[in-house]
């Protein structure tokens, strides 16, 4: 009896190790993934930069970060998002 505690006791532990040991493994897990858009447009004066949420996300979206730090999440197929990453990609004067 006093084996078979210890064996449970020894596959316990393991167990939590394991756990630890993957959870220190998340670092590259994205901090911000989205779960739903914004629908109203942002205006782009008051959009800062713009970053499209890791792919480990369960929906695609791009990040728009307004000059007052606030972080919006945007559908990426829509057209006015699109547009708003063409003129965030091109070179500024």
């Amino acid at each position: 009896m006093k084996v078979l505690t210890a064996a449970l006791a020894a596959l316990l532990l393991l167990a939590i190790c394991s756990g630890i040991a993957s959870s220190s493994e998340t670092t590259e897990v994205p901090s911000l993934c989205c779960f739903k858009y914004m629908q109203r447009r942002v205006p782009l004066r008051m959009v800062a930069s713009a970053y499209r949420v890791s792919g480990t996300c369960s929906l695609p979206a791009i990040v728009l970060v307004t000059k007052r730090g606030a972080q919006v999440c945007t559908d990426p197929k829509a057209p006015w998002v699109q547009a708003y990453l063409r003129h965030f990609q091109s070179p500024q004067k």
